[in-house]
């Protein structure tokens, strides 16, 4: 397909970015200022959707916007990044033919909102485009290696098309609340198409090289809250565990089944899902996530009981 190389300039098209934050006050700033600079494509609005913030987030933002028409603050009480994608995109986005998406303690780098646009318009069929971590990030240079080699989904540099978020909205599809694997499961959807039966097609998401981003490493984060790589660990393995719940459940009776909180599913979790992996590099943890998987059960049917 041939592109119009005016397409990326042109005013008349309408681009929606999503930046979740929760207490990002350390970092909202670069990140807006890597947005200004990447360069930002014409006729641009950005939603800073500050989800459960108790620092200064917001108030960074609020006065970042006063200089920068193009940025708007939504505050969210609960802190879920989940949710606050389901807010964005069946709530408050506007029609537009690009959406982008990224976090809130990320740099998107260099041209890379052209790029994952560029991708999205050679081919009407494709829902989404995926960005792949910087070279600046060398500890992620296995993971950066994997995405462009065999295909995936980084969650903190992704755009969509206008006709998917449009069935998205049009077939009401939400991310449960207290998902972890928010990106896991929008490239899955993006993959089958928004029909779980079928299997992936990975035309339909494309990972861009050139689209690249950047943040802070694990150990530097670290150095400001030393429990940051623990806390990391953990959610990884619940995430596991979700994303092997969610896919058991949608492939034979599809999306509809998809609950408003993860922990639904956790009432009818079996046995045999929630076995921890028997690596060194993730049993440890993977116990901590089936203890937690028991007590929000707990907790539930509690709360159920007459």
């Amino acid at each position: 397909m041939h592109l119009d190389p005016t397409a990326f300039t042109d005013t008349s098209r309408r681009r929606a970015i999503a930046v979740f934050a929760h207490n990002e006050s350390r970092k909202i700033l670069g990140c807006l200022e890597a947005l200004r600079l990447s360069p930002l494509l014409p006729n641009t609005t950005c939603y800073v959707i500050a989800n459960g913030c108790n620092d200064d987030t917001v108030a960074h933002v609020t006065e970042y916007a006063l200089k920068a028409p193009w940025v708007r603050v939504i505050v969210l009480e609960v802190g879920d990044k989940a949710n606050a994608w389901n807010h964005f995109v069946h709530e408050i986005a506007p029609e537009a033919e690009s959406y982008f998406f990224t976090d809130g303690d990320c740099q998107v780098e260099n041209g890379s909102l052209q790029q994952l646009e560029e991708s999205l318009l050679s081919d009407k069929n494709v829902n989404a485009a995926s960005g792949v971590p910087s070279h600046h990030n060398i500890s992620l240079g296995i993971f950066r290696h994997d995405i462009i080699m065999h295909g995936g989904f980084a969650g903190n540099l992704y755009a969509l098309s206008q006709d998917f978020v449009g069935r998205l909205r049009a077939q009401r599809i939400r991310l449960p609340q207290g998902l972890i694997g928010d990106d896991s499961l929008i490239g899955a959807l993006a993959l089958w198409n928004l029909d779980p039966s079928k299997g992936w097609n990975h035309d339909l998401a494309r990972v861009v090289p050139t689209a690249t981003f950047r943040y802070e490493s694990i150990m530097w984060a670290s150095v400001f809250d030393p429990m940051f790589y623990i806390r990391r660990l953990r959610r990884y393995s619940l995430r596991y565990f979700q994303n092997q719940l969610i896919r058991a459940r949608i492939k034979p009776s599809g999306l509809s089944v998809l609950p408003d909180h993860i922990e639904t599913l956790y009432l009818d979790a079996k046995n045999h899902e929630l076995i921890p992996r028997s690596s060194l590099k993730h049993y440890i943890f993977d116990r901590w996530a089936v203890r937690a998987i028991g007590n929000a059960r707990d907790t539930l049917m509690a709360k159920r009981a007459p």
